[in-house]
């Protein structure tokens, strides 16, 4: 098998990994894109094979492969981004209503309840 380090990356894994630099989970991603959570996991795998990163531990590749892709001007500096834009371009992305929960403050709730159930069997 060929190593794939150093090709360009996709225009999808672009995007995956544009939208995992915001800090978004895979599933989160998946829904921005209109894909499911397995393929997000893959072309995210197949970036950070080809940003050369997956020597690192499971929990340093995101981090590592976004500062890669935005050291080599693949993908823009959310950090950048946002401070550029102000607190006005802030509040015009807040949503007008509230529907409920993102995904991930329920997967937060769902963890806090399960600790607390635990902890009660104790």
């Amino acid at each position: 098998m060929t190593s794939r380090a150093g090709m360009p990356l996709s225009p999808r894994q672009t995007q995956a990994l544009t939208a995992a630099a915001t800090g978004a989970t895979l599933t989160e991603i998946g829904y921005q894109l209109g894909i499911t959570r397995e393929h997000v996991s893959m072309l995210l795998s197949h970036a950070y094979r080809r940003l050369d990163v997956t020597h690192l531990p499971r929990h340093q590749r995101r981090p590592a492969a976004v500062r890669a892709a935005i050291r080599q001007g693949i993908i823009p500096n959310p950090v950048k981004e946002a401070a550029s834009a102000g607190p006005a371009a802030a509040q015009a992305t807040e949503p007008a209503h509230n529907d409920g929960p993102t995904v991930r403050e329920a997967a937060a709730n769902d963890r806090r309840w399960w600790e607390t159930e635990k902890a009660g069997e104790q």
